[in-house]
């Protein structure tokens, strides 16, 4: 063997395992960094790698392996318990349990309270930057706009919303989503409100605590009581709970979005971070992966891709999602097309040129197996009735007399 090849080889079996073995999983507490406090409450991070992440007793940037640290002593913060983040270019906003909302630009720090300025109330517990460059600020007294120089107020007096506490904020290029705690959900679009309920929609919960908007401009909602759920128009939400999909906890506390992947990241009150791909879902908690806590208080994806979550207990955790494990199918398989998804009554799914005969088995997300229904005939495309389903996420694997195997996976809805 030539010498290159042999000293390639070498460092291969000795380098190999340890790429191999390299966790995806990276803990951030207090005793092995300087984060002030291991509840971690709220996660922002700039263009450049820096990422900001409030705590319970104060404030932290962490800009590869150099750490800062912010509180009350050593800076012009108001209040050491940092409830909300938001970058705008150099500008970081920071809102806080008590002491209002602080400004930082680098150098020095600007406060905004309810003595100094129409700040409605010094809980601030959401911030989003609109593409007008205007600051939204949702506190528990409810919600605020600061051009940078006025401030423009809405409660339950000017609004439809039915509750002053403003949980949940993101902004696009036209539109402001707003989440409250049991009062609904809102979209302000150039001066107009439209408003959501249990009663005027199917909205699955009137308490909403994280918004994000997806790679198709869809908003989807993390709720308290009753999963995820996705603003598809008119009145209609769709929603991912445990009784429709494979997600494993209805008690959702914060959402972010991984572009290019296209996947939602979940954290959830009860069963750790949820990872949303397509209709599959994945959950990484206590007991089947090294996380700490199964309480998440915040999350967030950075402009590398890497997923960052705040523990109620167990502190920081950074995950590169390039190293988790994705979910195993025989070689052989193929993924399907299928539509449309969801579907009502029935379910069309595109097959591989030449396919005239195959069965295709109906799976529910727990991998027990429905119905077997057999089809010929095809042409290239297989009709099935879903009629009698329940709503729900369901795996269809279709087999091939030559012994290949496909799949696709749909979402049942009447």
């Amino acid at each position: 063997m030539p010498f290159k090849k042999a000293l390639v080889l070498l460092i291969w079996i000795m380098v190999g395992p340890l790429v191999q073995a390299q966790s995806a999983f990276t803990y951030y507490n207090t005793v092995n960094s300087p984060l002030p406090e291991n509840s971690v409450r709220c996660i922002t991070s700039t263009t450049n790698g820096t990422v900001w992440i409030g705590t319970d007793y104060g404030l932290a940037s962490l800009d590869g392996t150099s750490w800062t640290v912010y509180n009350t002593l050593n800076s012009g913060l108001p209040d050491n318990a940092i409830r909300s983040l938001v970058v705008d270019g150099n500008i970081l906003w920071a809102g806080t349990f008590t002491g209002g909302l602080a400004r930082y630009d680098g150098s020095n720090w600007t406060v905004f309270n309810t003595f100094n300025s129409d700040l409605p109330d010094d809980f601030v517990r959401s911030l989003s930057i609109d593409n007008n460059g205007k600051l939204w600020v949702g506190t528990i007294g409810g919600l605020g706009v600061y051009d940078g120089s006025t401030w423009t107020t809405y409660n339950t007096s000017n609004t439809p919303l039915m509750s002053i506490n403003i949980s949940a904020l993101c902004s696009n290029a036209t539109s402001t989503y707003v989440g409250t705690i049991n009062g609904g959900w809102g979209i302000y679009t150039n001066g107009t409100w439209q408003h959501f309920t249990l009663a005027n929609s199917n909205l699955p919960d009137n308490s909403c605590l994280g918004i994000v908007q997806d790679g198709s401009g869809t908003p989807w909602l993390a709720t308290p009581a009753n999963g995820v759920s996705a603003y598809v128009g008119g009145i209609q939400f769709l929603t991912f709970n445990t009784l429709t999909s494979g997600i494993t906890s209805n008690s959702t506390s914060c959402i972010a979005y991984r572009n290019v992947a296209d996947e939602l990241w979940i954290g959830s009150g009860d069963a750790g971070l949820i990872r949303k791909s397509n209709l599959l879902f994945d959950s990484y908690g206590t007991v089947n992966s090294t996380l700490p806590d199964n309480v998440i208080q915040s999350v967030h994806v950075d402009a590398q891709g890497i997923v960052w979550a705040g523990m109620q207990v167990g502190g920081l955790v950074r995950i590169d999602p390039n190293l988790l494990s994705g979910v195993d199918y025989p070689l052989t398989t193929q993924r399907m097309n299928c539509f449309p998804n969801p579907a009502k009554e029935r379910l069309h799914i595109e097959l591989k040129s030449g396919s005239d005969a195959c069965t295709v088995s109906i799976h529910c997300v727990g991998g027990k197996t429905i119905k077997i229904i057999p089809l010929a005939g095809l042409n290239g495309l297989a009709t099935i009735d879903v009629s009698d389903l329940p709503e729900g996420v369901y795996h269809a694997s279709i087999q091939f007399p030559n012994g290949e195997q496909s799949y696709t996976v749909f979402v049942k809805q009447y």
